[in-house]
């Protein structure tokens, strides 16, 4: 038995009491909540996913990147290895190392020393790439399907020769019925005789007929973007001997090169094992948990339309539920505990994972952000809600502003938001690429992500975006969550949709969406609830929640037990509604609705947490309740601004704006008990209700006053060692040929001459309002049609920075565009210099600065594609509109 010195456990001691500090801690006072929002500690910091391409890290670059990070406001790191970027070059000492090679397991140790000293936390990836594998995954280790083969044969044959399987595949069973192809009925199939060798013997018969032969077979899927090193097969999710096999080989290296006590916890990526849907024993397996033989329904269970055909869906995906969860989930999770980490884990996709399966995960993360749809960012964030996790995370940004180092700080923040409406309290940035200096400017960047490191031109403002991001994890991280409305998961009738030759619905969260349909979560929202989803698998922890109200959505079969706890839930005083059809069976107090109904029932069950004049589904909220108060986030999620007068359910006689750009607070009016706010495009609030302690709010004022138009007398220098010339604004220089191309900063100054004659007023460098855009129209298979964006044409391009006097006044980069002056200006002259930054599109539209990826795919194969850097063009840079000093 391995021992530990004191030495090497108190790290773990300290792990251990981080990672318990979330359930032990005594709540905080309003009073010390609202002075961490103004200075929220470091574990709300976002992390960044950190691909190590190659792997090709050096120490010096690794040091200096996680030290950029802390300087970014980045609390730490995910760490993966990669595809190669470049190609062995030893006159520049550039070298790529084989994953898990020595080199490379010495620069994961230095890594996780390095972020233990700068303070940062440091999670692992158990893996190169996505879904787990490598080149130890031997083909009975490696991910199966079920295979089917049809064959119609003429009438009076009474044998066929025994086919022979493919490499690695195994002849299951053989059916025969009559019928041409096409034409039989699923339920006359017929078993045929496998045992001995040579022709299998068929029955006779005078008219046509089909025979139908099952294979396991290896889905051949391949580990995706493996590192040079990495390549090999994606393990089978059901055999517990492959994630054993994957841990012993990857997980046990990797955590063993770093320092003890540096990693936070180890990550498990997208599962995304397509066609995954068979394992070697699965037959004995079913047998064992199902209690009757699948063998002989494997017809029904590819081509059947009955009852039964039905019901051997619903045992079958239970049964593969069952196996991820016992062998792999619980495996992973005992390794980690093992070990002294904790797991974080995407619970979801493919394996059908069910919603209940995050139990034995200790962190729960989720992705996407359509906040109106059905996405795994809402399904662990539900999950966390269930079982009590006050931490939740989100891999953010993954499919932010096409094409790499497009996105602008703005959509950072608005993708952002929505995962905060979602339940989402600490962020993975999607993410940062290792680039070094051999990569130039702007250096590497993943296929298809954003590249939010240093070598971005905006980077100057990152501190900034991230404060905001650090104070909202923060803030939604504090009390209990609340959550009317509780959205059953159909499970079982996802299972019984099923066909595992000729669909890949195997995905439980994709699949229920559909299911639940496109209207019902919209109408919960618009209607001013929250919900969470349920499942079978979560009904104890879903009646410690309390939720006012449960819908079953287009749901036709419950099971026996959870159909027995909702009569309960109803007896008790939920109310209970169905969405389009009552599910099969009787049912004591259920109200069948339809989709138009929705609304009014749920509004008669509970009185909405938040209702908006005039209705506005743009915006959204979330809510804690903490002791003490309601903090209520709200968020308009569109393009355009708003103005509602806002109703919320919470008792609490005062109220006061908190802004999470600034951390200030302001008590806020009560008009016939509505708040009126007032949202710019993509602009958030937060709204904290508390029992006492506000003073009287002063009534909204529109005093605005333009004092002085400041579009004349600027200077601009193009670049750190440009010469200045003089220009008005508005002005981009991708109008001057000789800058076109730029991307950095350029420095606008000018001089200003100040009189105080209003010192009760404050004063504002005020850039104008930006302009609603619409969605960039491509044609299909590219991201940047697809890929978060928003839709803003701000006057600022992309983000600046606003100096007075050489004193930093503040950072432009979202809506309202102005920087309060406000004790800055002195009377008489003043200098005010705006550093503009752009994004490094403009370079890269030069040509010359992206990785010869043909090289590279004649060294290493085809690995990635860089997505939508075709025909870039340089984009509008500058200053874009007339500047104007306000008094407000």
């Amino acid at each position: 038995m391995k021992s530990y010195s004191p030495q090497r456990l108190l790290p773990v001691f300290f792990l251990c009491l981080i990672s318990l500090s979330a359930y032990a801690q005594v709540p905080p006072s309003l009073e010390n909540l609202q002075q961490g929002f103004q200075k929220p500690p470091d574990d709300s910091r976002i992390m960044m996913r950190w691909w190590w391409f190659g792997p090709s890290a050096t120490q010096e670059e690794i040091a200096a990147e996680l030290r950029h990070m802390k300087e970014g406001g980045i609390g730490g790191v995910e760490l993966q290895s990669t595809y190669p970027m470049a190609l062995d070059d030893p006159a520049r000492d550039f070298h790529n190392y084989r994953y898990l090679s020595p080199e490379f397991l010495d620069r994961v140790g230095y890594a996780s020393r390095t972020a233990r000293e700068l303070g940062l936390r440091m999670d692992l990836t158990l893996g190169s790439g996505w879904p787990y594998g490598g080149p130890y995954i031997t083909p009975k280790l490696a991910a199966m399907h079920l295979r089917a083969e049809t064959r119609e044969i003429t009438p009076g044959r009474t044998s066929v020769a025994r086919p022979s399987p493919y490499e690695n595949e195994t002849l299951l069973a053989a059916f025969v019925a009559r019928g041409s192809l096409g034409e039989t009925d699923p339920a006359s199939f017929r078993e045929i005789d496998l045992t001995g060798g040579g022709p299998l013997t068929i029955p006779q018969d005078d008219g046509p007929r089909t025979l139908l032969f099952f294979y396991s077979a290896p889905t051949g899927q391949a580990v995706k973007r493996a590192a040079w090193g990495a390549e090999g097969n994606v393990l089978d999710h059901y055999n517990q001997a492959a994630i054993e096999t994957h841990l012993r080989e990857a997980g046990d290296k990797l955590l063993g090169a770093a320092e003890p006590g540096s990693i936070y916890a180890v990550f498990c990526d997208s599962l995304e094992v397509y066609g995954s849907n068979w394992t070697g024993d699965l037959l004995s397996e079913f047998q064992k948990r199902r209690g009757y033989d699948l063998k002989p329904l494997l017809p029904l269970l590819e081509f059947g339309d009955s009852a039964q055909a039905t019901r051997v869906r619903r045992d079958y995906g239970r049964t593969l539920s069952e196996l991820f969860q016992d062998r792999f989930v619980v495996p992973m999770h005992a390794w980690a505990k093992k070990n002294h980490v904790l797991l974080r884990m995407q619970d979801y996709g493919v394996p059908p994972a069910t919603l209940s399966s995050y139990r034995d995960v200790d962190l729960f993360e989720g992705e996407g952000f359509p906040w109106r749809n059905l996405t795994s960012t809402r399904w662990a964030s539900s999950a966390a809600h269930l079982f009590g996790k006050s931490v939740v995370s989100s891999e953010t940004w993954t499919w932010i502003h096409s094409p790499a180092f497009r996105a602008t700080p703005l959509d950072l923040k608005a993708e952002a938001d929505l995962h905060f409406l979602m339940g989402i309290n600490q962020l993975v940035g999607h993410g940062w690429p290792y680039s070094p200096p051999q990569a130039g400017d702007p250096g590497w960047t993943f296929y298809a992500a954003g590249a939010f490191n240093q070598k971005n031109p905006w980077w100057p403002v990152m501190p900034d975006l991230s404060l905001y991001l650090q104070r909202m994890s923060y803030l939604l991280r504090q009390g209990q969550p609340v959550a009317d409305v509780a959205l059953y998961v159909p499970t079982e009738d996802a299972y019984a949709t099923l066909k595992p030759v000729s669909s890949n619905q195997l995905d439980l969260f994709e699949r229920a969406g559909e299911l639940i349909g496109p209207n019902t979560i919209p109408t919960v929202l618009d209607a001013g609830f929250s919900f969470d989803l349920f499942d079978d698998g979560t009904l104890p922890q879903a009646e410690q929640r309390h939720y006012k109200t449960v819908v079953l959505s287009h749901v036709h079969f419950v099971p026996a037990a959870t159909k027995k706890w909702l009569e309960q839930y109803s007896r008790n005083g939920g109310v209970l509604l169905a969405v389009g059809e009552r599910p099969e069976g009787d049912w004591l107090a259920l109200k069948v609705v339809q989709d138009t109904e929705l609304s009014r029932e749920l509004v008669r069950a509970a009185q909405p947490d938040v209702a908006l004049l005039p209705a506005t589904p743009e915006i959204g909220f979330t809510h804690r309740q903490v002791p003490g108060g309601d903090i209520y986030f709200l968020v308009n999620t569109g393009n355009a601004p708003r103005q509602v007068h806002a109703q919320f359910r919470s008792q609490r006689p005062y109220a006061e704006l908190w802004d999470p750009m600034t951390g200030r607070s302001e008590p806020l009016p009560l008009q016939n008990g509505k708040i009126p706010l007032r949202f710019a495009p993509y602009a958030s609030h937060v709204v904290v209700f508390r029992s006492a302690g506000a003073a009287s709010a002063p009534a909204p004022s529109d005093a605005r006053a333009i004092w002085q138009d400041l579009s004349t007398g600027w200077t601009v220098s193009v670049g750190d060692n440009a010469a200045p010339k003089t220009v008005s604004l508005p002005y981009s220089w991708t109008s001057d040929s000789a800058t076109r191309y730029f991307s950095g900063t350029a420095f606008f100054s000018r001089t200003l001459s100040f009189r105080e004659d209003s010192p009760k007023r404050r004063i504002f460098l005020d850039f104008g309002e930006a302009v609603p855009t619409n969605r960039e129209a491509l044609a299909s298979g590219t991201l940047r049609g697809y890929s978060f964006a928003a839709l803003l044409t701000p006057p600022i391009r992309e983000a600046a920075t606003v100096f007075v006097n050489g004193q930093r006044a503040g950072a432009v980069w979202a809506p309202p565009y102005k920087v309060e002056l406000t004790g800055l200006l002195k009377n008489g002259e003043n200098t005010i210099r705006v550093e503009v930054y752009n994004t490094a599109i403009n370079a890269l539209a030069e040509g010359g600065r992206i990785p010869n990826t043909q090289a590279l795919t004649e060294q290493y194969g085809f690995r990635f594609r860089l997505q939508d850097f075709e025909n870039l063009q340089p984009l509008p840079s500058g200053i874009l509109s007339s500047v104007k000093l306000v008094k407000e």
